[in-house]
């Protein structure tokens, strides 16, 4: 059953006994919002007390932008069903509500989240809230610590293996985040005037090896819970907190991904707030707090934590580089580098970004600390 407009209010008007949301006799109105590329996402509200309202999200076999000539599994909002009970028992604060989930039809129903918008629009108006990174390391650290292997029994540690064994969507990411961008492919573009500084990056037979690595460690590494898609468009925030959404990508993985990637675009945000020296200071401290705040939330025994942090951060740096660098090369590119209108700025910036992410690829493993890479750029 395909969601629409004129169908959703029978749709749940069939299963008010299990979501029991609105009153018998609202009248309700349906909206389409986000702007995602995979899934349909509506709000439904009670005319009568609008703040009264649900968040339907389905998931198409097929990638929604492109249509059904692109077949892309509907499981995929099993996993962010699975995912969210799993983010809702362990802290609970950080996400929506889950009050639904269908699985033959591939519907989520969760909570609605007025006042908040992306983390992303944020940082592209400079805006920095020391609040937020706070709350994703937080929520990153707990998440993964509680999840991860050496801190669960074996029981458990199956559970969450066999429930995120997530490899259509793994898969995916590791073909565009990792392969896709450095070779010749049809999905790749970039702005002219880089072609250049793209070919000496895929001719880099040292960077080549270590993206290598990189993939091997994503797609067979099994640590802990990772969310699979936690970067600044994946946050919805408000002046005092901080919602991930966005988590069909879940999987049981290398949990440095969820690091890289978060702090992959907020380096982004950084490199296009170019000569604008005090958001650039504030968005360096946020990747500082957040590492500090993941730290401390990371829950192990000492023995062991030190050389898991390690492991972790390393692997962190890595996969932040990869990021920056698909962002700018590969399929998908971010909002904060493709809404510059000067050119010569745009390929300014870019460039950077190109030198930086591959640098910080090459030397990931001679990176002590978070200090030491923000002293890179």
């Amino acid at each position: 059953m395909t969601l629409n407009r004129d169908n959703i209010g029978h749709y749940l008007e069939e299963r008010e006994a299990e979501i029991g949301f609105f009153a018998t006799d609202a009248k309700l109105q349906v909206e389409e919002i986000g702007d995602g590329n995979l899934n349909y996402v509506y709000r439904v509200y009670d005319t009568s007390k609008p703040e009264s309202s649900l968040v339907l999200k389905q998931a198409p076999p097929y990638i929604k932008i492109l249509g059904p000539d692109y077949p892309l599994t509907s499981e995929r909002l099993s996993y962010e069903a699975r995912a969210l009970k799993v983010y809702n028992r362990l802290i609970s604060d950080a996400v929506p509500t889950l009050y639904f989930f269908d699985p033959d039809s591939a519907v989520i129903v969760m909570e609605y989240l007025p006042e908040y918008r992306l983390l992303r629009d944020d940082l592209i108006l400079g805006k920095v809230n020391p609040i937020i990174p706070k709350q994703i390391g937080k929520f990153m650290g707990v998440v993964h610590s509680q999840t991860y292997q050496h801190n669960i029994d074996k029981t458990s540690e199956n559970h969450y293996r066999n429930a995120f064994a997530n490899t259509d969507m793994q898969a995916i990411t590791g073909n565009y985040v990792f392969t896709f961008p450095f070779i010749e492919h049809e999905t790749n573009f970039y702005t002219d005037g880089l072609a250049d500084s793209v070919e000496i990056l895929k001719t880099d037979s040292e960077f080549s090896q270590q993206a290598e690595i990189l993939k091997n460690i994503f797609l067979r590494v099994q640590r802990g819970l990772t969310h699979g898609d936690l970067h600044t468009g994946s946050v919805m925030v408000n002046d005092n907190s901080a919602k991930v959404i966005d988590s069909e990508f879940a999987f049981y993985g290398s949990v440095g991904f969820d690091i890289g990637l978060f702090w992959a675009n907020y380096l982004l945000s950084y490199f296009s707030h170019l000569d604008a020296s005090k958001i650039q200071t504030d968005i360096i401290s946020a990747i500082i707090t957040l590492w500090e705040t993941y730290i401390e939330e990371f829950r192990m025994d000492t023995s062991l934590k030190k050389r898991t942090l390690h492991v972790i951060f390393h692997e962190a740096v890595g996969f932040t580089g990869m990021e920056m660098l698909r962002r700018i090369i590969g399929a998908a590119h971010v909002r904060d580098i493709e809404n510059i209108g000067d050119l010569d700025r745009k390929l300014r910036i870019e460039k950077a970004i190109l030198e930086f992410g591959k640098m910080i690829v090459k030397k990931r493993n001679h990176i002590a600390n978070v200090h030491e890479m923000v002293a890179l750029l």
